[in-house]
């Protein structure tokens, strides 16, 4: 009994916490109004999605949650990658000799594609779990 009062007295000071930080930035550092409680809205959000993932996983959440990680992964290191290769080579961008359509479809929409299903890929292999959630 005591650890379960302990851990919510503990869940309970990171709500105030949290709560007595938007109200200092309010306050103190003259933030905007909208975008202290966009702030607040936004971590009390990701508080309650990373709850879900931790206590109450379930395959299909966590199936999404490796699909989206494929994805936006694939698409960020096809993004920066190319984005460096021609910088460090110095070699025109990729419209010029491709034209405009082949490199939309190879730079903004293949990676998404491809990284969807490598997220998925991996996902089956580790029977869709996630590292540190609590599922039995």
């Amino acid at each position: 009994m005591i650890s379960l009062l302990g851990g919510s007295l503990s869940g309970l000071a990171v709500l105030l916490i949290i709560i007595v930080q938007g109200v200092v930035g309010y306050f103190l550092f003259k933030v905007p109004l909208e975008r202290a409680l966009g702030g607040l809205t936004l971590t009390f959000l990701m508080i309650g999605v990373a709850y879900y993932i931790r206590i109450k996983p379930s395959i299909k959440v966590n199936r999404l949650i490796y699909v989206t990680l494929g994805a936006c992964g694939t698409f960020l290191i096809t993004l920066f990658g190319s984005a460096f290769i021609i910088w460090a080579t110095g070699c025109p961008p990729p419209t010029i000799y491709l034209g405009p359509y082949v490199s939309f479809i190879m730079f903004l929409i293949a990676p998404w594609i491809i990284g969807a299903y490598i997220g998925d890929w991996i996902g089956k292999r580790r029977k869709y779990r996630i590292p540190l959630s609590l599922e039995e």
